[in-house]
């Protein structure tokens, strides 16, 4: 097996409630949708990123968010 590095995105956090959720979701569905484990954990990381800028536990970002964020 091969081992890679994938990097987070640098936001301001205010609240990590809810950042697990996010990213164990949005890497599941990418998996589910057909992406490489390395870039559903990058569009994992992204949501996980993008939650823990919002207050509360349901902080999940959409879809055009987190492409927002990886094509940054």
């Amino acid at each position: 097996a091969q081992i890679e590095h994938v990097p987070g995105f640098k936001v301001q956090a205010v609240d990590s409630n809810g950042a697990g959720d996010a990213h164990a979701g949005v890497f599941i569905a990418g998996l589910a949708n057909g992406l490489k484990p390395v870039e559903a954990a990058r569009r994992a990381n992204a949501a996980a990123a993008l939650a823990v800028t919002r207050w509360g536990p349901a902080t999940s970002p959409g879809t055009a968010e987190v492409d927002a964020l990886v094509t940054k």
